[in-house]
């Protein structure tokens, strides 16, 4: 098998940044659905996708530890018969250990001016692009996968104590999920005052961090469970309801979530599986200006800094899986 395969599926982008003076803005936490789902003891439908995790053999697809946890309530209700999923969702959360492994201030431009006139005048500086790259990876570490639908993605958003920055995760598969974009900003011209006999610098400096930490992962599972009793049905029960009964829980947990998410009253009990995602991400942060006095070149002094808005475009993406 090839060390690297192209991973074909759609991914929440980044929001553009109109200023990135402040913080860096970014999408919020999204929940990814599915369609209901049938599942039976002897028929696994089609259009539930069980991923082989060579990699790691302890994950586990979340549907058979579904079915493990629904049958071990079978003294209660009877033999397990089939389950169905009506509707499902994934959300995230930062888990506040973030660390900032590295911060870079890169000099990426600069402008030199000089008066020699009797009065001050302003000059204005050079604008220009600048490229960088910035590359995030995610891992799924949760011990399970899930598969009730062909789009297991969602994107969770993180922060540390001066900076917010999200990061796409994939739970269909345990492999690393390594994301790439080529990006671009555009630094605007600048005024810039200088006194009479004076010689200023003006030096752009570009902030990059290094981030790393770990989310929290929901999967949140909505519909019923058939048991028999001398070989015919009984009324379905939810699942919410069979996870009071089970012996095994599987790590499950209820949870109801808002009505207003479903027009079904009984699709909002359900139960929800809990797992941990780990990421590492380089972004690009904001654009510092630092004009500084150069009239002694021993001895320059710094006039201002200020941070400088601008407005960034990607200019193209990759995404692979890292096996």
């Amino acid at each position: 098998m090839d060390k690297e395969k192209k991973l074909v599926r759609k991914t929440l982008a980044i929001v553009a940044i109109a200023a990135i003076g402040t913080s860096f803005a970014v999408t919020s936490p999204s929940s990814a659905k599915a369609e209901q789902i049938n599942t039976s003891k002897n028929v696994i439908p089609n259009n539930v996708k069980f991923t082989e995790q060579s990699k790691n053999s302890a994950y586990q697809n979340l549907d058979e530890r579904l079915t493990t946890m629904l049958k071990s309530a079978a003294s209660w209700y009877g033999p397990y018969g089939h389950h169905t999923i009506r509707a499902t969702e994934l959300t995230g959360s930062n888990i506040e250990n973030s660390i900032i492994e590295n911060s870079q201030l890169l000099t990426v431009g600069e402008d030199t001016f000089e008066n020699t006139l009797g009065h001050e005048i302003t000059y204005r500086t050079t604008g220009y692009e600048h490229e960088f790259q910035e590359t995030t990876s995610t891992t799924n570490t949760s011990g399970w996968t899930f598969g009730y639908n062909y789009n297991a993605s969602l994107s969770v958003m993180g922060a540390t104590a001066s900076h917010q920055f999200s990061v796409d995760y994939n739970m269909s598969t345990s492999n690393t999920i390594e994301k790439s974009q080529k990006r671009k900003f555009t630094v605007p011209s600048q005024e810039i005052p200088i006194p009479s006999g004076k010689k200023y610098k003006v030096e752009y400096r570009f902030e990059k961090l290094t981030i790393s930490g770990s989310s929290r992962i929901n999967a949140d599972l909505f519909g019923d469970v058939t048991y028999m009793w001398n070989n015919q049905p009984l009324s379905p029960n939810l699942l919410y309801s069979a996870l009071n009964k089970a012996t095994n829980k599987q790590g499950f947990e209820q949870v109801i979530r808002d009505t207003s998410l479903t027009p079904e009253w009984n699709d909002k009990f359900g139960v929800r599986a809990t797992g941990i995602g780990a990421f590492r991400t380089e972004f690009g942060t904001r654009l510092i200006a630092r004009i500084s006095d150069v009239t002694d070149t021993k001895n320059p002094v710094t006039v201002q800094t200020k941070t400088i808005p601008v407005k960034f475009e990607t200019i193209s993406e990759n995404i692979k899986v890292i096996e």
